[in-house]
């Protein structure tokens, strides 16, 4: 199934990891179970992410995240871009090294409203990257996962399913959850530090964004707004929203949660979009350039809070109910 990547990857001797800016737990997660995988198979490894600022803390629980950006050289024969629909989404320094300083190219990705920007990429619509890639070490040299692999792997699983209550989960990803508990890591110690547990800085950020909730067309549209302000307010940063969407989609008759966090270092907003009862988050971050999967997906938008608003508000009536708000 692998081959051609297979082949690429056992010629290598160097090999460049690259994520996705702001990496969440699945992007960070694959690039170190990649990293831990291809040591163990006696690769030269380096792991690239735009800003390692933007990594979370909970993250740093991880087994090798001390790696990441820690040294460089000129040129690698492999780049593998993780969790990464397209070029752009690895920033642009990212995107320098991967094109310019790597003899070829793969990606491993699931977000369906990706755009192919390699010739070899594994893809497949499902819960998280970390479960395609269980599938492909298994698949090529399964003595090569150990402890710090699995737990790698079982972080990516649990982030992007939301401990398995996303509808991207399926029988395939618990049987790997399974799998991957006995190389004997500590699951419940993982989906409580990477879900649940923040600071009380983060507590608080959390807590006025949930009380800016305003509701639009009869409820069906839940938003919350995060501006610089709240940051200062708190001591946060725009990674410290991530998780935040989940509990305005918990609410009863919402059917889209939409999240604005501005941007800290230009006029912008990260926008966030959840979804549920069968409305396509994708097909509204596509909107705007964006994507992701059907009922979690994002995108960029640039303006005044005003202008955004307006403009998210008229795609999800459109997405709704097929019609300009």
């Amino acid at each position: 199934m692998y081959e051609s990547i297979t082949k690429k990857l056992f010629s290598a001797e160097s090999i460049a990891v690259f994520m996705h800016v702001n990496p969440d737990g699945d992007c960070v997660g694959s690039s170190l179970a990649l990293y831990h995988y291809l040591r163990n198979l006696g690769k030269e490894v380096f792991v690239f992410t735009e800003n390692k600022a933007e990594i979370r803390d909970n993250l740093y629980i991880l087994p090798g995240i001390e790696v990441i950006n820690a040294r460089e050289q000129k040129y690698y024969d492999l780049g593998i871009a993780v969790d990464c629909g397209s070029s752009p989404r690895m920033g642009k320094e990212c995107a320098k090294k991967f094109f310019s300083k790597c003899d070829d190219h793969a990606c491993f990705d699931h977000h369906v409203t990706g755009e192919p920007f390699v010739d070899d990429l594994v893809f497949e619509n499902v819960a998280s990257t970390t479960q395609i890639l269980y599938k492909f070490m298994v698949e090529n040299d399964a003595s090569a996962i150990d402890k710090n692999v699995a737990i790698c792997l079982y972080a990516g699983l649990v982030t992007d399913s939301n401990l398995f209550s996303f509808s991207s989960t399926s029988a395939e990803t618990l049987e790997i959850a399974s799998k991957l508990l006995k190389y004997g890591i500590d699951g419940h110690l993982l989906g409580f530090k990477l879900l649940k547990e923040v600071s009380k800085e983060t507590y608080a950020l959390r807590a006025r964004m949930l009380s800016s909730t305003q509701l639009y067309f009869d409820g069906r549209v839940g938003v919350i707004v995060c501006v610089r302000d709240d940051y200062i307010q708190t001591g946060t940063k725009i990674y410290d929203t991530e998780g935040v969407i989940n509990d305005l989609l918990n609410v009863k008759g919402v059917k889209i949660a939409v999240s604005l966090a501005e941007m800290e270092d230009q006029a912008a907003f990260k926008v966030g979009i959840r979804t549920k009862d069968g409305v396509d988050a994708g097909k509204m971050a596509s909107l705007f350039g964006g994507g992701g999967h059907f009922n979690a997906s994002g995108c960029r938008l640039y303006g005044s809070l005003t202008d955004t608003m307006n403009k998210l508000l008229k795609a999800a009536k459109y997405v709704l109910d097929g019609e300009d708000a």
